[in-house]
């Protein structure tokens, strides 16, 4: 072979090499891992104590975050405290307040893809008043008479006679718009077997008593105006889990088995401890009360009962039973709802006096006649029983207003019941005294507590005050805020003095988020806001 041969072959022979080991450099420089790209997803897992008795909200006694989950309503309540559009843009009201005009969003679609519009309105309000269907929701749709299309985006609602709650009704699931091609396609096996709204997630399945699957509608655009996505949620998929015991769900919280958990008061501090888990507080739409039977002797005497108005200690109560967590608040109304007036507070509110307490007991008759230390009547000790709740915090609430009624000379009785065996009973009118809570975000709900026409359901003092009657009428049909809180506080006055009720406090509600949740908020009425919330997850390819 000649040198120039040589030469040649020596040349490709490096080339080749140079062009192999390039290869392989980029062959290794492919392999190097690469981290992965981390966007806004996951599943949130939060918990439920008891299945819902359907998801269909016409046909449930109570609404929660699922039924919110799945269902847009036409009016919601903003952080401001204020009403606004939500499915319905705008609304007029006319005729005096016995019609209301909604201008409906266009561009929604259910779940099923059929659309949104005046025709699923008024496909809701009248399956939702039909007598036939006995809906427990039927009751917030009010003096309801009938509701018109006017076009395909406008829709009017009339009344029999003005209904001022009928904004807070909307903003209610339980007047959350469903599909009625879903309702009519699945018949009774909708709100178990299927569930369809036009809400940011999809109903996936329902296992009885283990779980519930919701996943996420990647067609939502329309979310209330306060959150900052726009779009579709974050989160992929929402698993309600079914836990009704609370320390399998603190403990399954602590060991992030669970993301989102309601915490009882006595755990409260404990969680707070916990380096991953968030504590959120907030003021509820409810009251803690003690009522005791008005049409019930001894009871039935007022100075009697205003006579327990001067013993209880609120503070005590808060602090003691609650481990402070709850506002004192000796009104009928939540101090976080619209219709709370602090300056009754000082008008007409009993203030703690155990020696005033003694007075009035003393001028309905009861005297400690033997010495014994307990106040009696004809040889007959004076006796209060409460019935409670069995479940938190109520034992231990029972047993701090005890202590303190006994120090006037009352003997006290405690009787814990699960809840629907207690709320059973009152209709009956044989009790003394319950000690329970509501949860309501509209002074209208005192229509329900104190109007006589509700003696054989929700009136569960048994109190009977004509004035009372008719200012709750009158608070119903009246569309002038300021009025209408005018009338509220004229209710309240009295319901205060004549104390059928002896309200204790408004609960604050804590909840327990995991810190690998971003973005999450307690809305003003306690309700999780979820839209923005998210967690930190690699992308999917």
């Amino acid at each position: 072979m000649s040198t120039k041969v040589a030469g040649k072959w020596l040349a490709l022979v490096l080339a080749m090499v140079m062009v192999l080991l390039a290869g392989c450099a980029r062959k290794t420089e492919e392999a190097k891992p690469t981290e992965p790209e981390i966007v806004k997803g996951g599943t949130l897992r939060i918990t439920y104590s008891s299945d819902p008795t359907s998801l269909d909200v016409h046909l449930t006694p109570s609404v929660g975050l699922v039924h919110s989950l799945i269902y847009d309503t036409l009016v919601v309540f903003g952080p401001d405290r204020q009403y606004h559009g939500h499915l319905a843009e705008s609304w007029e009201v006319g005729a005096g307040g016995r019609e209301i005009t909604f201008y409906l969003r266009k561009g929604v679609t259910f779940h099923d893809g059929t659309e949104f519009d005046a025709e699923a309105v008024k496909f809701n309000f009248d399956r939702l008043a039909n007598p036939d269907l006995a809906s427990p929701g039927a009751t917030w749709l009010g003096p309801y008479e009938r509701t018109e299309v006017i076009d395909k985006y406008t829709v009017k609602v009339i009344f029999k006679e003005p209904y001022s709650p009928f904004l807070y009704s909307l903003s209610t699931e339980f007047l959350a718009i469903q599909s009625p091609a879903a309702i009519q396609k699945y018949g009774d096996d909708y709100g178990q077997k299927a569930a369809v709204g036009t809400g940011p997630f999809m109903f996936e399945a329902w296992e009885a008593g283990d779980r519930i699957t919701l996943v996420r509608n990647p067609n939502y655009k329309w979310p209330p105006f306060w959150y900052e996505n726009k779009g579709p949620a974050y989160f992929e998929k929402v698993i309600f889990y079914n836990m009704p015991d609370e320390m399998t769900r603190l403990l399954a919280l602590e060991n992030a088995e669970i993301d989102i958990v309601g915490i009882p008061t006595h755990a409260v501090e404990d969680m707070k401890a916990k380096p991953n888990v968030e504590v959120y507080e907030a003021e509820t739409s409810s009251v803690v009360y003690l009522g005791i039977n008005s049409s019930k002797a001894p009871w039935s005497d007022a100075r009697l009962r205003q006579a327990v108005a001067h013993i209880v200690d609120r503070e005590e109560i808060v602090n003691v039973a609650l481990n402070g967590m709850g506002v004192p608040n000796p009104t009928p109304i939540s101090t976080a709802v619209f219709g709370y007036e602090p300056s009754l507070i000082e008008e007409v509110v009993y203030p703690r006096d155990i020696e005033r307490a003694k007075t009035l007991l003393a001028e309905a008759g009861y005297r400690d006649t033997d010495g014994d230390g307990w106040v009696d009547k004809d040889g007959k000790p004076l006796v209060l029983e409460i019935m409670t709740y069995n479940s938190d915090p109520y034992p231990r609430l029972a047993e701090v207003v005890r202590e303190q009624i006994i120090k006037a000379g009352i003997k006290v009785k405690i009787k814990t019941l699960e809840s629907a065996t207690l709320l059973a009973a009152t209709p009956k009118g044989e009790h003394d005294a319950i000690l329970i809570a509501y949860g309501w975000s509209d002074p209208d709900i005192l229509y329900y507590f104190f109007h006589s026409s509700r003696l054989d359901r929700t009136n569960r003092v048994h109190y009977v005050n004509p004035q009372v009657d008719q200012l709750l009428e009158k608070a119903r049909t009246v569309v002038d805020a300021d009025e209408r809180f005018a009338i509220y506080r004229q209710i309240q006055s009295i319901i205060i003095r004549d104390a059928p009720w002896i309200p204790l406090y408004t609960p604050i509600a804590c909840t327990g988020v995991r810190a690998e949740v971003k973005g999450f908020k307690l809305g003003p009425r306690g309700a999780y806001w979820l839209h923005d919330a998210y967690k930190e997850v690699p992308a999917t390819k």
